[in-house]
């Protein structure tokens, strides 16, 4: 899987975490890269966090925010 050149990301509420630690278990990061790319990690143990493209072709996830366990778990079932 393809990483953020910057490991250590922002959430849209403020939170900082470093990806690099964190385990990646959803993801759809086909090229080209658009609104379509998302990736889900389990962070620090309990947090979720969604990466996501708002629709540019610079970056792969340009965009993070804190998602519930609930939420996490249904991108597994897609």
């Amino acid at each position: 899987m393809e990483r953020p050149t910057n490991t250590v990301i922002q959430t849209n509420c403020g939170k900082r975490f470093d990806l690099s630690r964190a385990f990646p278990f959803a993801r759809n990061l086909a090229a080209p890269y658009g609104a379509h790319n998302f990736a889900v990690y389990k962070a620090n143990g309990s947090y979720y966090i969604k990466g996501y493209n708002t629709g540019t072709n610079d970056k792969v996830l340009d965009a993070f925010e804190l998602i519930s366990e609930n939420e996490a778990m249904k991108y597994l079932k897609h």
